[in-house]
């Protein structure tokens, strides 16, 4: 299987804005995996979390899940969990010195089974931390920031504060999680994509597993997306999460921007 490299779905990015074509970047990560064994093992527990957090319809929840299947399998891309297992990428800890909790990092080493019983039937993969490695600062080589200069960009997030870093963004406010995001933010969010999906060079989408509906609406609309995710915590905050640490830090030439560590560098020609 292939997992494809940052610079290539940038580069497929520029190319669809260039030339209008539709575009779309899907990660489930492993809230996504959970959410996807829960429904299809009946595991209300761990589903009761996930619908208070996410603010996902209790009653909707069957119709949320194929909606995921049919914009899975629409994507240019979806994440694949493989990164952590086949020695390509750095493996997926809690912290340093921390491995993480072993009923998540079996489940998402079912991830070939789960997507396939949710018919998430595309092969065109991406590293599930391809939000950040996107920022990453490395010579020689495209991220984020360059795809966004001189470009239209509208962010769909909970942090509307991020327009004062970068002012030139427009801005869709979603609720937070723990807020009800469905009751209070999907329908109108939902709108307004179909109203103007086709009104921007791309999206940026930081919107937890509704997020997942909003970028393939987004596409089916005509427009274009990369799912950015946690991202816009650390442009705002600087904060890193301890999983990281090992192998990424701040940049020195642009705060915005991560950089490898020694140990992440292990790891360059994966990304």
């Amino acid at each position: 299987m292939k997992i494809y490299k940052v610079e290539e779905i940038l580069k497929h990015l520029e190319y669809c804005i260039r030339y209008k074509e539709s575009f779309s970047h899907i990660r489930f990560g492993d809230g996504g995996i959970k959410f996807i064994h829960s429904m299809l093992y009946n595991d209300l527990d761990q589903l009761n979390t996930i619908v208070k957090k996410e603010g996902l319809p209790r009653h909707n929840l069957v119709e949320i899940f194929e909606l995921w299947g049919k914009y899975a399998r629409r994507a240019d891309y979806i994440d694949s969990p493989e990164v952590y297992y086949n020695g390509e990428f750095w493996p997926r800890i809690k912290k340093p010195g921390k491995p993480i909790n072993k009923d998540t990092d079996d489940k998402m080493k079912q991830w070939t089974e789960l997507y396939s019983s949710s018919e998430f039937d595309n092969e065109n993969y991406c590293n599930p931390e391809s939000n950040c490695l996107m920022i990453l600062n490395r010579p020689g080589r495209r991220n984020i920031f360059d795809v966004m200069k001189n470009r239209k960009v509208c962010c769909i997030t909970a942090k509307p504060e991020i327009k004062t870093i970068f002012p030139e963004l427009d801005i869709i406010k979603i609720v937070g999680q723990w807020e009800n995001q469905y009751v209070n933010s999907f329908k109108e969010v939902i709108n307004i994509i179909k109203a103007t999906a086709r009104n921007y060079d791309f999206w940026l989408i930081a919107a937890g597993e509704l997020g997942r509906i909003y970028s393939g609406l987004i596409k089916e609309y005509g427009g274009r997306c990369i799912d950015i995710g946690f991202v816009i915590e650390y442009w705002l905050t600087g904060y890193i999460h301890p999983r990281f640490h090992l192998f990424v830090n701040s940049s020195l030439n642009n705060k915005y921007e991560l950089k490898l560590t020694d140990e992440g560098k292990k790891y360059d020609r994966y990304i």
